[in-house]
């Protein structure tokens, strides 16, 4: 008995609490309102954020992440370019580690290219045969969407074209070129290319040389040249001029006062702040020696090559083609102009970032006789704590 009369006070005392809150119009519609959508009520709404930034400040660690991108050309056991490779096929390492790829391409993205001539007394005569290649340029390299700048170099170095999209003004630059003096600056031409490269970082970007590979005098290290390379991503061809042994018997002079070459900047270093002392620490340290395949299926060490360009080609993915000849030269540029259009585009956040140094790419397919060509690595400095 007593059990029931207290379960009907209960009933009574809930009946009352709703009649109640019944006769204060909105509270309920509140109530709702706080759970689903506008109307909260601000004391709530003001706990619930301070809630939310004490968790957000708590929880959220913000870590620079670099993505590592490197065109790949993939040819089979004949030299023919194979363009069927599917994503899948694909496997990629930074320093022996498997990565996970964040993003596979095959469209052609939009090229940046800058051409560069060695334009001293020692190539004169081989000029004739680059200067009708504007139009091969404008066709076949460019495409539609491209763009191209020239630049010459002797002992000194000079933007003969900036950069356009007009093949013609391309064609028109390249047909001015004449020898002058006996300087070889090619690593600061090279230097001054990939600056202007850099400013197009959605771009495709690649330098283009014609030269006999040799550096003399220049203010560019060529520790630099690779690692500026590495990690902005530039592609190196070259062509290799035959001029005589004779020239570079000469010893080496002091070179003269390039405003050019002394506006070069070296390229900004990823995750840090760059002040001079953490520059010179990250372009003068020593550059790591792999092996390096080349476009003919041969693994050979970098001490091998015969000549800078060479070198910088071998490490940037790229290729260093050395007959020379009208038709020769002709048959290498469409062979570049093929392999630009046709390279697969990988990228992935290394999982691996805490290493400084070097970190060596292999890209693998998983297809009998495929061969692959891409670039050697990149360059992570760390900044100390």
């Amino acid at each position: 008995m007593r059990l029931n009369r207290l379960g009907r006070l209960l009933c009574l005392s809930a009946a009352l609490v709703m009649l109640g809150a019944l006769s204060q119009p909105g509270s309920v519609r509140t109530a709702w309102a706080q759970q689903s959508g506008p109307g909260k009520d601000p004391a709530q709404a003001d706990r619930k954020k301070n809630s939310t930034e004490s968790t957000q400040a708590t929880t959220i660690i913000r870590v620079p992440v670099n993505e590592v991108v490197t065109p790949v050309t993939v040819t089979d056991s004949g030299g023919q370019f194979v363009y069927d490779v599917e994503k899948e096929e694909f496997k990629i390492y930074d320093n022996g580690k498997p990565q996970q790829m964040t993003s596979f391409g095959t469209e052609m993205q939009s090229l940046s290219l800058v051409i560069i001539v060695e334009t001293n007394d020692s190539t004169s005569a081989l000029l004739d045969d680059v200067r009708p290649l504007g139009s091969m340029f404008s066709e076949l390299v460019m495409g539609p969407q491209g763009q191209a700048a020239l630049i010459t170099y002797s002992d000194h170095v000079d933007i003969l074209q900036g950069m356009t999209s007009n093949g013609d003004k391309i064609d028109t630059a390249l047909r001015t070129l004449k020898g002058r003096s006996n300087g070889i600056h090619l690593d600061d031409a090279l230097a001054l290319g990939m600056q202007m490269l850099e400013n197009y970082r959605k771009d495709r970007r690649v330098l283009i040389v014609f030269s006999d590979g040799f550096n003399l005098g220049s203010q560019t290290g060529k520790n630099e040249i690779i690692k500026r390379a590495m990690n902005s991503n530039v592609t190196v061809y070259g062509l290799g001029f035959n001029t005589t042994k004779a020239l570079w018997s000469r010893p080496q002079k002091d070179p003269p006062p390039d405003l050019v070459n002394e506006s070069v900047a070296r390229a900004p270093i990823p995750n840090m702040a760059g002040t001079p002392t953490q520059m010179d620490n990250f372009y003068n340290t020593t550059i790591p020696l792999p092996e390096i395949l080349l476009a003919t299926g041969e693994t050979v060490k970098a001490t091998v090559f015969k000549n800078s360009l060479e070198y910088f080609a071998s490490y940037s993915g790229g290729r260093f083609y050395k007959k020379w000849g009208k038709s020769t030269v002709q048959e290498a540029l469409n062979q570049i102009a093929t392999e630009i259009h046709g390279q697969y585009e990988l990228a992935y956040v290394p999982n691996n970032q805490d290493e400084e140094g070097f970190h060596r790419i292999k890209v693998e397919v998983r297809r009998p006789g495929a061969r692959v060509r891409a670039r050697t690595g990149w360059f992570n400095y760390v900044p100390p704590k």
